[in-house]
């Protein structure tokens, strides 16, 4: 199966699931996800601070060569729950199948964790302490949240969407057990 194929699977098993759980749950991570989002978009805000749109938009994505494994399915789940129009990657993309010409198909607030928390040296330096101090608070947010989402789901999820599907579909066992 291509990562493309593994994708769109993945995208349909995760929607089914979502939608096949109880609506008190669907309500509870609508709440850990506007959670996850304003963490993120704070992190976005804070990160402002050390000219992040110029020094990313001159990078043009170097510290996304990685990032294939990044979208888990506490990320999906997030865009289900608050109702957001999901990106189409592409797998052919050398830099990242998030990423395009323009940057990262995904707003700030809906991005991996993985991609929000990395913050790279040139971007570091610019950090105010106080503002690396508000960065480990934020991290530490998303962390626990994140973690409540396997709690409630009874699956860890902090490996990327396709990894976790595929051991799904090895194994036999429900990807959300709820």
């Amino acid at each position: 199966m291509t990562d493309q194929q593994l994708w769109s699977a993945a995208v349909e098993r995760v929607r089914t699931d979502y939608h096949a759980l109880p609506q008190a749950l669907k309500l509870k991570l609508a709440g850990l996800s506007a959670e996850i989002m304003a963490l993120k978009a704070r992190h976005q805000v804070a990160v402002s601070t050390a000219a992040a749109d110029a020094v990313c938009g001159e990078c043009k994505g170097i510290c996304c060569r990685f990032g294939k494994h990044h979208f888990t399915v506490v990320d999906l789940i997030v865009y289900f729950s608050v109702d957001r129009e999901l990106f189409s990657p592409s797998f052919d993309n050398p830099v990242c199948p998030y990423h395009s010409g323009c940057g990262c198909l995904m707003e700030p607030s809906l991005r991996p964790f993985n991609c929000i928390i990395f913050i790279c040296e040139q971007l570091e330096t610019g950090l105010e302490q106080r503002v690396c101090a508000e960065l480990e608070e934020i991290e530490a947010g998303l962390r626990r949240i994140y973690g409540e989402f396997d709690g409630l789901l009874g699956n860890r999820f902090a490996n990327g969407l396709l990894i976790t599907f595929q051991r799904t579909l090895d194994s036999g066992k429900p990807l959300l057990n709820a």
